[in-house]
């Protein structure tokens, strides 16, 4: 599988890196940041709830200094006449190679698969070179969005090594994306990501403070039906936000990422509450192992 993923991001960079809008358009499409943020949240219902607040913490911090700094910046765009897809928000830096380069170095860190990295890192190149194909950046866009994506990555990596709680590093990186998403939200409320990045990152500070004091293996259950409970309700509270976000309002939007979250995180531990009250009622909790959960 994972050799399949390096031969297709092969193929993804040739195709990119020759000029073809097609290659291009895929590309940009696979790179967008809610595909890596979903990536992010199948990891932490179906794979392993720590590693996922890893990927959801890092990429909400990698996305909000990103935001932050189009606003403070407002770089300019190509001119709109030479455009091959729609863009918004200013073009410095590029969220595209932000996230993807982020996302590569993180999932690198994550499965320390030598091939998966290359996979990835390839894929970054092609995402990042397809904004230059269909003309809506100019390169220095690019080489800022990678350079802020492996600054970001590296942040969140350092952290989680130093932090031993997952949900205490949620914290460490919701915090300053906060802050940067306020930045944002001030200096360009009309534009989308501002609020959505601010009620995310309230979301995620509301549910790492409740993780804190919650005690259970909850981040590490596998029992099919609990990923699949849990799997439900993230991609339940996705759709919410997707619909709140199209009202275009900025406190729906923000109230559509602070739900998301919410419920995304939330429902590791709310699931595990109630799988333990079906299975034991009036059991306590016992503290989870800290790598084995256990």
């Amino acid at each position: 599988m994972v050799y399949l993923l390096l031969f297709l991001s092969i193929v993804e960079f040739v195709g990119v890196f020759s000029g073809s809008v097609g290659f291009a358009m895929v590309a940009s499409l696979i790179g967008k940041s809610v595909f890596y943020m979903v990536l992010g949240v199948i990891v932490y219902c179906v794979f392993s709830g720590d590693i996922g607040l890893f990927f959801i913490g890092g990429l909400g911090l990698t996305a909000s200094l990103d935001v932050m700094l189009k606003t403070m910046l407002n770089m300019p765009r190509p001119p709109v006449s030479e455009w091959l897809v729609k863009a918004e928000g200013p073009g410095f830096p590029s969220g595209h190679a932000a996230m993807s380069f982020s996302f590569a170095l993180l999932a690198a860190y994550a499965t320390r698969d030598k091939v998966l990295g290359l996979a990835l890192l390839i894929h970054s190149f092609a995402v990042s070179y397809s904004r230059l194909v269909l003309h809506v950046h100019y390169p220095i866009d690019v080489i800022g969005g990678a350079v802020i994506g492996v600054v970001s990555a590296l942040v969140s990596i350092y952290l989680y090594m130093r932090i031993s709680d997952p949900s205490k590093y949620l914290l460490a990186v919701s915090v300053p994306s906060l802050l940067m998403s306020l930045i944002a939200s001030y200096k360009m409320p009309d534009y989308k990501d501002s609020p959505l990045l601010l009620g995310l990152s309230l979301g995620l500070i509301l549910a790492g403070t409740y993780m804190t004091h919650y005690r259970g293996d909850y981040l590490y259950r596998k029992e099919n039906i609990y990923r699949v409970a849990i799997l439900v309700i993230s991609f339940t509270g996705l759709l919410l936000t997707l619909v709140l976000e199209s009202t275009n309002y900025f406190p729906m939007i923000l109230l559509g990422g602070l739900l998301f979250g919410l419920i995304v995180l939330l429902s590791r531990p709310l699931m595990d509450r109630i799988i333990r009250k079906k299975m034991a009622p009036g059991a306590g909790f016992e503290p989870a192992h800290p790598s084995t959960g256990q």
